[in-house]
């Protein structure tokens, strides 16, 4: 299966679902990491406070989308 190349593997919360927005934290995440916290190789969740490595976070992410326990996702506005 191969997913939307839109899906937001990267962006989004295995944990809660939450979706990163440039609004959501303050701007872009770059190779440095992002506004708030610099480290690149790390998703941290601002919602849920999970801390996991990127890679990680982007294969149970992946995962969850294969067996169909994510929804068609949609920015969280909080």
């Amino acid at each position: 299966m191969i997913a939307n190349r839109f899906f937001p593997s990267t962006q989004r919360c295995s944990n809660c679902g939450c979706i990163k927005t440039k609004e959501s934290y303050g701007g872009k995440m770059t190779l440095q990491g992002d506004s708030i916290y610099h480290q690149h190789d790390v998703y941290r969740c601002y919602e849920c406070g999970l801390v996991i490595d990127r890679d990680d976070n982007a294969v149970q992410n992946l995962i969850q989308y294969v067996a169909g326990l994510t929804p068609e996702w949609e920015t969280v506005q909080r």
